[in-house]
C-alpha cells in the first residue's frame, strides 16, 4: 500500500511539473523555421551599389536570434576593419543591426556571426559597394576577411564531447535512479559510484558546453571557453540561461544522492521526478523542437523520447556495470523484472515520438540522406533498431532462464546504447533541414554597347530584391529615360512577373521580384536611353528547389 501511495505521488507529481514546464518553456518559445537561422535579407543588400555611405547595417534572419552573442564586421576593400555600434534588437526578434561610421566610395564586407535560438552558432558574409568606381575582386575580399573569423576545429570537436558527456550523465543519472527506486534493499558502493559518476558527467558537460558556447560565438579557441568576459552574454542567451538552470539543478540532485537510504519517503519520490523533468526540459528546450510553430508540444514529444532514452541506456549500464550484484541476487530480480516492464512501454514511446520528430523537424522521410542531421538520424535508427532485438532476446531470456542469464545481453545493450547516446549528441549540433538554398545571381547583360550590371539576392524561391546600375553606351552618365524589367518561366507557362523598379540614383536602379517556382527564369530589361528609344537586354536566372 505505501508503495502504491508512493506511486501514486510520483505521477502526481510527473504530471504537475509536465504541464508547469510546458507552459514556462512554451511561453519563451520562438514561432520560426525548422532549421538554424538562415540570413533572409539585409540592408545593404548583398552585392548592391550605393550612392552614399549607409546609417546602419541590417540583417534580417528566418527564425529568432540571441543578439548578445551576435557579431558584426566590416571590412574596406584592402581588408581593414571598421568599427561598427554595438549589434541591437531591429523592429522583431529575427533582425539585428548596428550603426556605420561615415564611408567613402570602395567595396566592403561584411562578415556576420549570429547565436540563433537553439543555441547554435551560423555565419556568413557579403559585400557591397559606394560609388560606381573601382574593380576589386568582392569574392577576394569576402575570402580574405573570412579566414580569421570561423572558431578553431577544436572548439566543434569540444562541443559534440560535452554534448555526449551531458546526454551521457543524464542516462547514467536517471536511469542509474529508477533502478535503484525499484529495489527495496541497501545501496551498495558499485551502484552508488555510477550515480556519482552519471552526476559528474552531467556537470562537467554542462560547464563546457556553456564555456564553448561563448568559445564557437565570438569565432575563437578552447582558452576562450574560459573568458568571464563572455559568460554574462551566454547567460543572456535563451541557450545559455537554460544551461545554467540545468546546473542549478543537478546541484540540487546532491540532495537526493547523499540521502538513498530515504528513497521511500515521499520528500525523495517528490524531488526525484521533479528534478529529472526539469533537467530534461533544459535538454529539449534549447534543441531543435525550440523553433517550432507550437514549440510547447514538440518541445514536450522530445522530452518524452529523451526521458525514455535516458531511463532505458541508464538502467541497461546500471546492470551491466553497477556491480555482479544486480543480475546475481534473486533480491533485486524484482527490480529487474520492473525495468523490462518500463522498457516494454518505454520503447515503443521512443520509437513513435521519434518517427513524430523525424516527421515534423527534418521535414518529412524522403530527404534524410541529404543532410548530416538525416544520415546521422539513420544511423541512430539503425542501432536503436539492433539494441531492441537484443532487448527482446533478454526479455524472453529474463522470463524463461531469470536475471542470471542476461549478463551477456545487457553488456551488448549497454555499449549499444552509448553510440546511441554518441550519435544523439551529434544531431544536436546538426541543422535537421537543408533549408532555403540560396543562389545570388550577378550578370553583366550588353547589348548595342549599352551595359546593365544586375544583381538578384538572395536568389531563391520566394521575395528576391534586385539592383541594376546602368552604364550607357559609351560610357557616358547621362541619365536614362526609363528602365523596366519582367521574368518569365518558360518550363512552367507562367506569364511574365514584373519586377517592381525605383529609380534610386541616376542610373541605378532597385526593385524586387517575388518568385513562385524554381526553374531557370528568363529576365527581360527594357532600358530606354532617350525617350525614343528602347534596348532589349536579357538573361538566364537559375532558381534551385528548396526541397533538393
Amino acid at each position: 500500500m505505501r508503495r502504491l501511495r508512493s506511486s501514486a505521488v510520483a505521477v502526481v507529481t510527473i504530471v504537475i511539473a509536465t504541464l508547469v514546464a510546458l507552459v514556462v518553456v512554451g511561453g519563451i518559445a520562438p514561432q520560426a523555421a525548422l532549421a538554424h537561422a538562415g540570413l533572409l535579407s539585409s540592408t545593404p543588400a548583398a552585392s548592391s551599389v550605393l550612392d552614399a555611405s549607409p546609417p546602419l547595417i541590417s540583417l534580417q534572419f528566418d527564425e529568432d536570434i540571441d543578439v548578445p552573442l551576435t557579431s558584426i564586421q566590416l571590412f574596406d576593400q584592402r581588408g581593414t576593419g571598421i568599427a561598427l555600434g554595438t549589434p541591437t534588437a531591429g523592429a522583431d526578434g529575427a533582425t539585428v543591426q548596428a550603426s556605420v561610421p561615415q564611408l567613402g566610395d570602395g567595396t566592403y564586407a561584411v562578415v556576420w556571426r549570429v547565436s540563433s535560438a537553439d543555441g547554435h552558432i551560423v555565419a556568413g558574409a557579403f559585400s557591397f559597394q559606394i560609388g560606381t568606381a573601382g574593380d576589386v575582386d568582392a569574392k577576394a575580399l569576402i575570402d580574405t576577411v573570412l579566414h580569421g573569423a570561423r572558431a578553431e576545429p577544436a572548439v566543434g570537436r569540444a562541443l559534440g564531447v560535452a554534448r555526449f558527456a551531458a546526454f551521457s550523465g543524464l542516462a547514467l543519472l536517471l536511469g542509474g535512479l529508477f533502478l535503484v527506486l525499484m529495489f527495496d534493499g541497501g545501496v551498495d558502493w558499485p551502484a552508488r559510484r555510477i550515480l556519482w559518476i552519471g552526476w559528474l558527467l552531467l556537470v562537467v558537460g554542462t560547464a563546457a558546453n556553456f564555456g564553448l558556447l561563448g568559445a564557437n560565438a565570438a569565432a575563437g579557441g578552447l582558452g576562450d571557453a574560459l573568458d568571464t568576459s563572455l559568460w554574462r552574454k551566454i547567460a543572456d542567451t535563451r541557450t545559455g540561461g537554460l544551461l545554467v538552470a540545468r546546473l542549478g539543478f543537478v546541484a540540487a540532485y546532491v540532495g537526493v544522492l547523499l540521502n538513498l537510504g530515504q528513497r521511500n519517503r515521499t520528500w525523495w519520490r517528490v524531488a526525484l521526478p521533479l528534478l529529472g523533468l526539469l533537467t530534461i526540459f533544459t535538454f529539449s528546450g534549447s534543441g531543435h523542437p525550440s523553433v517550432e510553430r507550437q514549440a510547447a508540444i514538440w518541445i514536450g514529444v522530445d522530452a518524452v523520447h529523451l526521458v525514455f532514452i535516458a531511463l532505458w541506456i541508464g538502467s541497461l549500464t546500471m546492470l551491466a556495470v553497477g556491480g555482479r550484484a544486480w543480475l546475481r541476487d534473486d533480491e533485486r530480480e524484482p527490480a529487474v523484472r520492473r525495468f523490462s516492464q518500463m522498457a516494454t512501454i518505454g520503447v515503443p514511446l521512443i520509437v513513435a515520438t521519434g518517427v513524430i520528430q523525424t516527421w515534423r523537424i527534418g521535414g518529412g522521410l524522403s530527404h534524410l540522406t541529404d543532410t548530416s542531421w538525416g544520415r546521422l538520424l539513420l544511423a541512430k535508427a539503425a542501432v536503436a533498431v539492433l539494441l531492441v532485438t537484443i532487448g527482446g532476446a533478454s526479455r524472453w531470456l529474463l522470463q524463461n532462464s531469470g536475471a542470471s542469464s542476461l549478463r551477456r545481453t545487457v553488456v551488448a545493450e549497454g555499449l549499444l546504447g552509448i553510440v546511441v547516446l554518441g550519435l544523439a549528441a551529434g544531431l544536436v549540433g546538426s541543422p535537421p533541414t537543408v533549408g532555403p538554398q540560396t543562389r545570388l545571381y550577378t550578370a553583366s547583360l550588353t547589348e548595342g554597347g549599352l551595359i546593365v550590371e544586375v544583381s538578384i539576392t538572395p536568389g531563391q524561391v520566394g521575395g528576391n530584391e534586385v539592383h541594376m546600375v546602368v552604364t550607357p553606351a559609351g560610357g557616358n552618365l547621362q541619365p536614362v529615360a526609363d528602365l523596366t524589367a519582367r521574368m518569365t518561366l518558360p518550363s512552367r507557362d507562367i506569364p511574365f512577373v514584373p519586377v517592381t523598379i525605383t529609380a534610386d540614383s541616376p542610373n541605378h536602379f532597385t526593385g524586387n521580384v517575388t518568385l513562385p517556382f524554381p526553374g531557370t527564369w528568363k529576365l527581360e530589361i527594357i532600358v530606354a536611353p532617350q525617350p525614343s528609344q528602347s534596348v532589349l537586354l536579357t538573361g538566364t536566372v537559375p532558381i534551385p528547389d528548396p526541397e533538393r
